[in-house]
């Protein structure tokens, strides 16, 4: 095939009204038998249905995520959910004319907020809280060709962001993945991407390019800050892996993201606001028995989009009007370590921080935030895991003003959790 041709068919593969992947969700489920097509696209359901019960010691600010313990505490509290279940499609066919394997996925799960039962978007009761609303995570397609020098694929949709794409083992904290506000950065987002891949004996490169949809904290959802800048955001990322012999493995990721928002649209204090994020990801197996992963990520103005600590901006007070917006630096990481003594008992202990500059975050803003995780995850046979899990968080907010002196929070969750993988 031509360069020309496969430039030509790439394009055309980015339009096609297929969905697909190039990476695997957090605890992603072992997909079930392929059921072939009449028209020859090959369709595998995935998911799990996953049940939890969280056991809250003092606040959190979500009473089914240790991410944050409020400032103004409200004692502890009891809840079960089974939001977090999931199910998905993944599809995969030829395409003749362009040569590529062309591959898809779409994906949902249950935790897209609740209805009262009365007005939408209002707090739920306990009576209507189990009703989560069914929330799409993965809508997207990829086209694939295999050449002389290496892998070339072609990504369009909905998938994750290619910063720090590693998530901790967990099934109690599936949806929202622990160490999430604490050094673990993740988002979905609509999105184009090239990605070329190639091995070399018992190493592997990789790069990639994306350009996806702005995410921005601010309202409206379709024209915030991120939008009307009209610069989308801009990520690449490198990788490597290695195999080293006896079940040591090893691969190392460095992502890099680039926004700008636009504040203050059509007024005097109109300005851009650029943001940056560099994640470095490790992720290392120590024979059968241990693997050890982690993240560390720092930048500034991209925390809403990333999921970080907090905020992305600050004003500076008495600042001429379009300079008064700067963006916020921001820090975290995560480390975690996965033994397996047996194949049907694993214990994972971790630990994650994440802190904002306190001098420029606003009043009574959090400036640290600390998770402590660990528990025993039980594999019982090919499609049952259930497990028990600890987590303890540390929050710290700044004062009224930066010399004021901050308030500590702390809270407990343990998760008793059940899941059938399909």
């Amino acid at each position: 095939m031509t360069v020309s041709r496969m430039f030509l068919a790439g394009l055309l593969a980015i339009s096609l009204p297929l969905a697909a992947t190039a990476q695997t969700a957090p605890a992603a489920a072992a997909p079930a038998a392929a059921a072939p097509a009449a028209d020859g696209v090959k369709v595998t359901p995935y998911g799990f249905i996953l049940a939890n019960g969280y056991f809250n010691g003092n606040s959190l600010q979500v009473r089914d995520y240790p991410g944050q313990a409020i400032a103004a505490l409200q004692g502890g509290s009891v809840l079960f959910s089974a939001r977090q279940s999931r199910f998905g499609v993944k599809l995969a066919t030829k395409d003749d004319w362009s040569g590529a394997d062309l591959s898809g996925v779409i994906e949902f799960d249950f935790n897209g907020g609740q209805l009262s039962g009365t007005t939408p978007n209002a707090l739920a009761p306990s009576t209507a809280w189990y009703n989560g609303l069914m929330r799409l995570r993965l809508a997207a397609m990829t086209a694939s060709w295999n050449t002389e020098f290496g892998k070339v694929s072609v990504l369009a949709g909905q998938e994750y962001g290619i910063v720090n794409t590693l998530f901790a083992e967990s099934i109690a904290w599936v949806s929202s993945p622990i160490f999430w506000q604490a050094g673990n950065l993740w988002r979905r987002s609509p999105q184009f991407r090239g990605t070329w891949a190639n091995n070399f004996g018992d190493f592997g490169v990789s790069a990639a390019l994306a350009v996806l949809s702005p995410a921005t904290a601010d309202p409206p959802v379709d024209m915030g800050s991120g939008n009307q800048s009209r610069i989308p955001n801009i990520e690449a990322r490198v990788a490597g892996t290695g195999k080293f012999g006896d079940g040591i493995t090893a691969a190392l990721g460095v992502g890099y993201h680039m926004n700008t928002r636009r504040v203050a649209y059509g007024t005097p204090a109109q300005q851009d606001v650029k943001g940056d994020m560099l994640g470095v990801d490790v992720d290392l197996g120590l024979t059968k028995y241990a693997q050890v992963k982690g993240e560390y990520y720092t930048g500034k103005g991209a925390d809403d989009t990333y999921n970080a600590i907090g905020a992305a901006t600050y004003v500076v007070a008495g600042a001429p009007a379009g300079t008064a917006v700067k963006a916020l630096e921001t820090s975290g990481y995560w480390a975690q370590l996965i033994a397996k003594p047996i194949p049907w008992a694993w214990i994972v202990v971790g630990i994650g921080h994440a802190e904002a500059d306190k001098t420029n975050s606003a009043a009574n803003a959090r400036i640290n935030n600390d998770q402590l995780a660990g528990g025993v995850i039980f594999n019982a046979g090919k499609f049952w895991r259930f497990g028990v899990e600890y987590a303890q968080v540390k929050s710290e907010y700044r004062g009224a003003t930066a010399a004021a002196a901050t308030t500590t929070q702390d809270a407990t969750q343990i998760a008793v959790s059940s899941m059938l993988k399909f």
